[in-house]
């Protein structure tokens, strides 16, 4: 039983350095700790990829460590074995034999404002409905079966203000309680449900966060740990027990200067979630204003003087610079867009980096966008559709199924 207590002990040393070692490398969207990513970029890729190219059948098609990418996994698999070794290693000197308990319970604590801080930004972006954003026009009129999962789940939860803002508060909730000692266990049970259904979500439909929300799964359930047995007895067993604190209190003594970090770690978190939406006075994302030419338009004629048959039905302007294509089978053909509003140019890049020139005028009176292309010797005619009447963005609500 001895050795199987020692092994149980650094087991959970790995973890929890493992853990730490995710918080500090693993990329995140962050808005304004940037430095994160480039700090891994410049201490993994180069490791990553050279381990890549040496392991048969493993592709990758980028060196970029993005989520859900070979080198995204590859990445975890580099920390874990990094977190072994550092648990080996750090076992003969004596300054972690005396203070491992201390420097173990600061990663606890490290790794529930890592979770508070990523859960805050995740839950504040769907309240102000950026993660979940409204459909775009080229995807309202795709049709339903040529929809990939994810892009038809993203969009289904983004014609619903409503439930966003119900989401995006379960996740900034539990996110504020991971802040303080009394609530924070009772923070991370909540976390965790949250979590199990977001993986699943993740895993159902395709979406390419599925590590990222494994890992986060995996932080709330390593915090979980060390209380498994106090919830049973509560939960299961109907026994009343006391319930110990992950704190900070062992590792500064002092009540005002605890205090004062705290404060500052808090305010930070609260800049990089909600200062940018502050700053912008924009707390919706559907009543941002978009570009004049943003949306929605029916090719009515298409004029060809070499004869091309472009076979095109409709136009769309990306909010994100996109101009797209949509061919009377369904397929889509699209470019990346540069306006010259001065000299009424479309300037089109395609996915070889080869660039088009083609005019444009647009008449607000008449709402009809004529699009010419000297080099293909054609031109588009084309009107704007009222694409925010579609019937899936009307805010309809029924008591009743006698009101349908």
């Amino acid at each position: 039983m001895g050795w199987m207590r020692k092994f149980g002990f650094f087991s959970h040393q790995v973890l929890l350095l493992f853990a730490f070692l995710g918080v500090l490398f693993v990329p995140f969207s962050f808005r304004y700790l940037t430095v994160q990513s480039d700090i891994t970029t410049l201490l993994f890729e180069d490791l990553i990829v050279f381990i890549g190219e040496h392991l048969d059948g493993f592709y990758m098609a980028t060196s970029e460590i993005s989520s859900d990418s070979s080198t995204f996994y590859l990445l975890f698999f580099v920390l874990f074995f990094l977190a072994i070794a550092l648990a080996s290693g750090l076992s003969f000197f004596n300054f972690w034999k005396t203070h491992k308990d201390l420097i173990l319970k600061a990663i606890q604590l490290i790794v529930a404002y890592y979770l508070a801080v990523v859960m805050m930004k995740y839950g504040f972006d769907k309240i102000f409905k950026v993660q979940f954003y409204l459909p775009e026009p080229n995807t309202l009129y795709t049709p339903l079966g040529m929809l990939d999962r994810d892009i038809l789940f993203w969009s289904t939860m983004g014609t619903s203000r409503t439930y966003n803002i119900f989401l995006g508060v379960m996740e900034v909730v539990p996110a504020i309680m991971l802040l303080f000692s009394r609530t924070r266990v009772l923070g991370l049970c909540i976390l965790s449900g949250i979590l199990v259904n977001v993986v699943f979500i993740n895993f159902g439909f395709d979406i390419s966060v599925k590590l990222y929300s494994l890992f986060l799964l995996f932080l709330t359930l390593l915090l979980l740990v060390p209380f498994f047995n106090q919830l049973a007895q509560f939960f299961i067993f109907n026994k009343s027990t006391v319930l110990n604190r992950l704190s900070g209190k062992e590792l500064i003594a002092s009540n005002p200067l605890r205090l004062a970090l705290k404060s500052v770690v808090i305010t930070l978190f609260f800049v990089e979630t909600l200062f940018t939406y502050i700053q912008q006075q924009q707390f919706n994302d559907d009543a941002v204003p978009r570009n004049l030419l943003h949306g929605a338009y029916e090719v009515f004629e298409v004029e060809s003087v070499n004869a091309i048959d472009l076979d095109i039905k409709r136009v769309f302007i990306h909010r994100h610079n996109y101009l797209i294509l949509q061919h009377n089978d369904e397929s889509f053909e699209d470019y990346q867009l540069e306006v010259d509003a001065t000299r009424r140019q479309f300037i089109l890049t395609d996915y070889d980096r080869q660039t088009m020139i083609w005019q444009y005028s647009y008449s607000e009176a008449t709402q009809i966008l004529e699009i010419t292309s000297v080099d293909l010797g054609i031109t588009i005619y084309s009107k704007s559709l009222s694409w925010r009447e579609l019937p899936l963005l009307q805010p309809l609500f029924h008591w009743t199924v006698d009101e349908v």
